[in-house]
């Protein structure tokens, strides 16, 4: 999509995301899963976890994140929706960073990192297919694996692609996701298995005019996502089809993965 950069999906979306989007996952599960791994790394150390959450958004996982007393690191590339995560309640516990989530270049993340790690690095809902090529992911991962701590954690959460070659040619569909007394929302998406990417728009529609809400998504199998930590030094350490811990089966439709960063010497299986 021409003209679409890493801030585009949360700035056209900021202002309805909590809306649209409070009730996509299942936030208890996410943020007991993530505590029990934040403290767990931390080991006998006496301070609060740490957790660097990537497309943090408007801190839907981050605030409750924080509010169980963990040291949480939000990073987004959109200003406006970081604007939203400092605005709410409980907003000022997240060290909120305006940064590209697949360079993670921002100096107070480098200097936070050196002195300590991070004991979890969590990429929830498909957050990582919202970087664009698979070039970008391996650079978020390869960062990931720098940024944590020796025993810390990554976690991504993401849908399992259905079945489909690469041969196969692209779909679209159109579909309304809300119909109103004085709004209507259509979902416009195009999947191209070939690229594996889906490139789509929210076209809102009210009597004050058309709003348009673009998003893309570049997705990968699990067992590509494998190879990707692979490439970038870490190891799969367990996988699920959910949060608590449901059992990963080949009909699963979304995956919790988690990967640890690889001991020196140590070999990959």
């Amino acid at each position: 999509m021409e003209g679409y950069r890493s801030s585009t999906y949360g700035d056209r979306f900021a202002d309805v995301y909590d809306a649209w989007y409070h009730d996509v996952s299942d936030v208890d599960a996410t943020v007991a899963r993530v505590e029990a791994l934040a403290g767990g790394a931390a080991g006998g150390e006496r301070r609060a976890g740490r957790v660097l959450e990537l497309g943090a958004g408007s801190g839907r996982l981050a605030i409750p994140l924080a509010d169980r007393g963990l040291d949480v690191w939000a990073v987004d590339s959109s200003a406006a929706m970081l604007d939203r995560l400092r605005a709410k309640p409980h907003g000022d516990r997240v060290r909120a960073v305006v940064d590209d989530m697949a360079d993670l270049t921002a100096p107070e993340l480098t200097a936070s990192a050196a002195e300590h790690g991070f004991d979890v690095v969590l990429c929830a809902f498909n957050t990582l297919f919202n970087l664009t090529d698979t070039a970008a992911q391996r650079r978020c991962l390869t960062r990931v694996a720098q940024l944590l701590a020796p025993d810390g954690r990554l976690v991504v959460e993401a849908f399992v692609p259905p079945p489909g070659g690469e041969r196969d040619s692209a779909v679209g569909a159109v579909e309304p996701r809300h119909i109103g007394l004085d709004e209507v929302v259509l979902s416009v998406s195009r999947l191209d298995p070939a690229s594996r990417t889906i490139t789509g728009q929210y076209v809102q529609i009210t009597e004050r005019g058309v709003r348009l809400r673009p998003w893309v998504l570049h997705y990968t199998t699990p067992e590509g996502l494998d190879a990707l930590a692979s490439e970038a030094g870490l190891r799969l350490v367990d996988r699920h089809a959910g949060w608590r811990d449901e059992p990963f089966t080949p009909a699963a439709e979304q995956h919790v993965s988690t990967y640890a960063p690889v001991a020196p010497g140590e070999a990959i299986r």
